[in-house]
């Protein structure tokens, strides 16, 4: 068939699977249909016109098609409601020892709050602070105990009360992972503070004005805690307790259900905060209204919590368990360079490399960080304690976070931001070695070691880029969700494709897909804050006292010993973000390549006829 006649005999086939592409509402079916076909017609296409513009026409639709069908699905209201009233109350039931449990240690920290209380009266400013009761005491003094709820605006302090109350429950389930441990600790801490905070109250004679006024939120918001505590100790005892499974598989399992559950209360930590910022600083109100919204916050509580998850068990809601639905593949999971990816499957890939070299990893972290350290502080004049600040921002990982531009910019170390250039692109040329031995072997045979040195010069050209990021302010975080990715794809251009670094940029910017790009950003950055965090967590603290009896007995050396522990931890962390941002460009780079080029499209096309001959020589 002649070209013309090819193309006028489909043309207006072709006009209207154009038309239906760019409707807003689209039939999955009718893609799949729309799809096969227009191969077909690609597939003809190549065979009699391999160098024509209908080819070139009819590759660009197929695309168009295949990212429709598999662009990432939109949630379904349906889903998100069977969170609330089935997936979360049976998560609950399964693990309601751990709630109990979690309740038990609440309850024995805060009576040991208020019997310290009881037998030190001085207890309270340990826990509390001099400064605190020094202000509570004059509102008392002045007749309005309750003061420090009226000093500022309700939606300023709403604001900042539910970040606080986030961050801190965060700490509680996250402190898990380190076999509820961490979790256990937070708990007694919050539970001895609430304790010697209620008592002081008492001591004072204003118990009924302080119960009425603070727990209007605090129902609510302590309540939150105690579940983000058994969240914790759920997400530990897949380690403790792996049963049948694998330490890995049930620790896997185990967070997940953890996570759940504190994403669970996260609405209940946000309706805490706006109680308290707009309702807590009216004391005026009679107590009979008062104490109603109290019994109506705990009432809500046991229902949801409690008597649901039961009613459910009895009524035989739930049909099935959720321990089939969470046990992990045992099959060796294969990394695919050849297909589209939605930026969950890269960041879930980015996780399963990680866990396959573990030496990669390991010798990258705990080298790049090694060398980090002595350098800074082995060449600096000044006492070590002195190398690098920190800002006070409490109960917020920012403090350390932004600190860590010290890592790149410091005048006591010379040529620091220089050594660190040499560092990133070690690791960065280490994490795409790992990420080429994933590849075939015929593919893996392009990349020689040769090549691999010479890729390191044109990286590090890019290196400055992710340091501008990491040592700059807080709107820098904001704009390094859509660079990293950028940056990162740039470096596997340069890896996998042209030592150019020129060049790479222009291939990189064609390849890039900034819907994807920015998911992939906001998710490692997201990742970053929250990995921070345990540098302002309770537990640190804990750790850094529990070795410092190592410290000699001089002056300053505990100083230098916070200082140097602190540092190399934030470097072990920072280096531990750069490595993954570099693991999702190159993966980002195969799938972004798939998009543009095809080429595995064309591969598939061109062998469906060689299929079929050898599937019927094979059964003559």
């Amino acid at each position: 068939m002649k070209e013309t006649k090819f193309i006028e005999q489909n043309k207006e086939k072709w006009a209207d699977f154009e038309a239906q592409l760019r409707e807003n509402r689209r039939d999955p079916d009718q893609l799949n249909n729309l799809f096969v076909q227009i191969t077909d017609d690609l597939s003809y296409a190549r065979t009699f016109y391999p160098n024509r513009s209908v080819r070139m026409y009819l590759n660009t639709l197929a695309q168009r098609i295949f990212h429709n069908i598999y662009r990432g699905k939109r949630l379904p209201v349906e889903r998100l409601r069977n969170f609330w009233t089935d997936e979360l109350p049976q998560l609950f039931w399964q693990e309601r020892r751990a709630f109990l449990l979690a309740f038990c240690l609440f309850a024995l920290a805060f009576a040991i709050g208020v019997v310290s209380s009881i037998i030190e009266p001085e207890f309270a400013r340990v826990i509390l602070g001099d400064g605190y009761v020094e202000m509570t005491l004059r509102n008392i003094e002045n007749g309005d105990p309750m003061a420090v709820y009226k000093e500022s605006a309700p939606g300023g302090m709403t604001v900042s009360i539910a970040a606080r109350n986030l961050f801190v429950a965060f700490q509680t389930a996250v402190a898990g992972v380190l076999a509820s441990i961490g979790t256990v600790f937070i708990m007694l801490i919050n539970g001895v503070m609430v304790g010697a905070f209620q008592y002081f109250f008492i001591e004072k004679g204003v118990f009924w004005e302080s119960f009425l006024t603070i727990w209007i939120h605090g129902t609510l918001e302590i309540s939150a805690i105690i579940i983000a505590g058994a969240a914790g100790l759920v997400a530990g005892s897949g380690l403790l307790f792996p049963g049948t499974y694998t330490r890995g598989q049930a620790f896997q399992i185990t967070v997940r259900r953890g996570m759940k559950m504190f994403f669970g209360i996260a609405p209940i930590i946000l309706l805490a905060a706006f109680f308290e910022g707009f309702f807590t600083r009216y004391t005026e109100t009679p107590a009979f209204v008062r104490g109603a919204f109290i019994f109506t916050s705990l009432a809500f509580v046991l229902w949801y919590f409690v008597w649901l998850p039961r009613h459910k068990v009895k009524t035989g809601a739930f049909r099935e368990p959720l321990h089939d639905k969470e046990i992990p593949p045992h099959r060796e999971h294969v990394i695919d360079f050849k297909g589209i990816k939605s930026s969950g499957e890269i960041f879930s890939d980015t996780f399963t490399l990680l866990r396959r070299h573990p030496k990669t990893v390991l010798w990258g972290l705990f080298g790049t960080t090694t060398l980090f350290v002595v350098w800074s502080f082995g060449l600096s004049p000044k006492d070590a304690q002195d190398t690098f600040f920190y800002s006070d921002l409490p109960m917020w990982p920012f403090d350390i976070l932004i600190g860590t531009g010290q890592f790149f910019d410091n005048d006591t170390a010379p040529f620091l931001f220089y050594f660190q250039i040499i560092l990133l692109t070690g690791l960065a040329v280490a994490v795409f070695r790992a990420l080429e031995q994933e590849m075939d072997a015929d593919e893996r045979s392009l990349f020689s070691r040769r090549r691999m040195l010479l890729a390191a010069l044109p990286i590090a050209l890019v290196m400055p880029g992710f340091a501008f990021l990491i040592q700059s302010s807080n709107i820098a975080l904001l704009l390094s969700m859509a660079f990293y990715p950028f940056l990162a794809l740039w470096c596997a251009v340069i890896y996998f494709e042209t030592l150019n670094p020129f060049a790479a940029f222009g291939r990189a910017f064609q390849l890039m897909q900034w819907g994807q790009g920015l998911t992939l950003g906001f998710l490692t950055v997201t990742l970053q804050v929250l990995i921070f965090m345990f540098l302002d967590f309770p537990v640190w603290d804990w750790a850094l006292q529990l070795f410092g009896w190592l410290v000699p007995q001089q002056a300053g050396a505990m100083q230098a010993y916070v200082m140097v522990a602190t540092t190399a931890a934030a470097g072990v962390l920072l280096y531990f973000i750069f490595l993954m941002t570099i693991l999702n460009g190159g993966l980002q780079y195969f799938s972004s390549r798939e998009i543009a080029d095809a080429a595995s499209l064309f591969e598939g096309i061109g062998k469906v006829g060689t299929a079929r001959q050898i599937r019927g020589l094979a059964r003559e």
